[in-house]
């Protein structure tokens, strides 16, 4: 029994050196994080905070969930997003703040200073996004069933006219993303690729009363029923469609530019396409995912597409159109939809802290799952859904897609 267990011991010590002459041991480093609140903020008007250090190779995260004015970590090294909130509330009214440095060597003593700005508020968010597809006969994907959800979020009718829709440029990957100021921070102007949409009205012609939501379809009909009719039982990932979409509130109709794929259902109103940079089948995210964003400008949409000051051209491109941008100060709400579980290292995040401090996604590429923000309480019968500017924290990831139904529970 001894000799096994000396023969094991030393089998182990083997093994440690050998990993360590390898480099599979990881070198810890210090990083230092200093906070800077905006304006005459000071740290003790801030009720709570957190800051997540997660390592954008592995998926590590390191978090705090107290209010400093620095923070001090000891990680391995590697490229890391440091992602903080802060959180105000003096007993009437409620302010996020929130700040982030992506892509943040770590290979030494290192020390961050992350600028803090107040988040995006607004009564509409969108309350689901389904663009995870499926696959009928476990091969091919039915790419016609996304539908986004926009919910009122307050106590008042809001009304959605000159509002956009769009799904910014770029495919999830290795690299980040190249919309960028001359310090790495990501543009506070965003570029719209694929098609985008808008709400195009007098001012009071698209309201939502407090506690409702519309459903953008990408297609308004009963996708159930159609996948049921592709579908191959026994194949290997083959799923019928979850939803059913001809009680669509507006439809996505591309009859304009793919007139060999596009279904108009007659009985859902048309969303106006005020722009079309790549002319894909269907109004769509990818299914590895892509930023969103909710936007209100300041004038009709049409007014806004036909000024060529509101394009730009992709940084370190020569070639291809200028993209529509759009100010982050008319933006609503956004989205940093990222790629799957399974696919840590390739999740780039497109918005600012300010509009999503954080990221979400779904546990595999063809589940036919969507995304749904959280139900934090119900107030005289209506939900009232999680905003922190985090998806992190808002979104329930994974979820069977419920259009046009509004929770009555808290999550």
């Amino acid at each position: 029994m001894k000799k096994f267990i000396y023969s094991l011991m030393a089998a182990v010590m083997t093994c440690l050196v050998s990993c360590s002459d390898l480099g599979e041991v990881s070198q810890y480093y210090p990083l230092n994080v200093a906070i800077n609140l905006p304006g005459d903020k000071k740290i003790d008007e801030i009720t709570s905070g957190s800051i997540t250090v997660t390592n954008t190779q592995t998926g590590r995260e390191f978090k705090f969930e107290n209010i400093e004015a620095a923070y001090g970590f000891n990680v391995p090294g590697g490229i890391y997003d440091i992602q903080v909130q802060f959180r105000s509330n003096n007993g009437t009214e409620t302010s996020m703040f929130n700040g982030a440095k992506l892509s943040q060597p770590i290979f030494d003593d290192t020390k961050v200073a992350i600028d803090l700005e107040q988040g995006v508020t607004s009564g509409l968010v969108f309350k689901e996004i389904y663009y995870n597809m499926v696959r009928p006969n476990g091969k091919t994907p039915y790419m016609a069933d996304q539908f986004m959800e926009v919910y009122n979020n307050s106590d008042e009718i809001l009304y959605l006219d000159n509002c956009i829709i769009g799904i910014l440029e770029g495919q999830q990957g290795m690299l980040p993303s190249v919309w960028v100021d001359e310090n790495g921070e990501l543009l506070n102007k965003y570029p719209m690729g694929y098609y985008t949409i808008a709400f195009v009205g007098d001012g009071k012609q698209h309201p939502i009363n407090p506690g409702q939501s519309v459903v953008i379809a990408s297609q308004a009909q009963d996708h159930t029923a159609i996948t049921e009719k592709m579908y191959v039982e026994g194949a290997a990932g083959a799923k019928i469609s979850p939803v059913n979409l001809t009680n669509a509130n507006y439809e996505v109709c591309l009859t304009e530019y793919k007139p060999n794929v596009a279904i108009d259902n007659p009985l859902v109103p048309n969303m106006d396409i005020i722009d079309a940079y790549s002319k894909q089948n269907y109004f769509m995210v990818p299914y590895v995912g892509n930023a969103v964003i909710l936007a209100k400008l300041p004038c009709d949409p049409y007014e806004f597409v036909a000024d060529k000051t509101n394009y730009m051209a992709k940084p370190g491109s020569s070639s291809g159109a200028p993209y529509l941008m759009i100010p982050q100060e008319y933006v609503l709400d956004g989205v940093n939809i990222v790629n799957n579980a399974d696919k840590e290292n390739q999740q780039v995040i497109r918005l600012r802290s300010e509009v999503d401090a954080g990221k979400v996604f779904n546990q595999a590429a063809y589940c036919g799952l969507s995304i749904r923000r959280k139900v934090v309480s119900i107030e005289n019968g209506r939900a009232i859904l999680s905003d922190t500017n985090n998806s992190t924290n808002d979104f329930l990831r994974n979820q069977i897609p419920t259009p046009g139904v509004i929770p009555t529970t808290v999550d």
